[in-house]
């Protein structure tokens, strides 16, 4: 099962960012393995609309479940 927790950058010490359609990035964190990787979220940064929608379609890419 994979966790995403919004971050403020792009690294795993960055701060949690109470947006989400707008944050830098995200983390994802794998329950099953206890791996981590850090998911850009820039392609939605420069949108005029849709930035939540976007976000949330790359987290459904990255087969986040939480």
């Amino acid at each position: 099962m994979k966790i995403v927790i919004t971050t403020k950058g792009t690294e795993l010490n960055s701060a949690i960012d109470p947006r989400f359609g707008r944050a830098q990035g995200f983390i994802i964190y794998d329950l099953e393995n206890e791996t981590n990787e850090i998911l850009s979220n820039e392609e939605s940064l420069i949108l005029a609309h849709g930035a939540g929608i976007q976000a949330a379609q790359n987290v459904v890419d990255a087969d986040v479940s939480i």
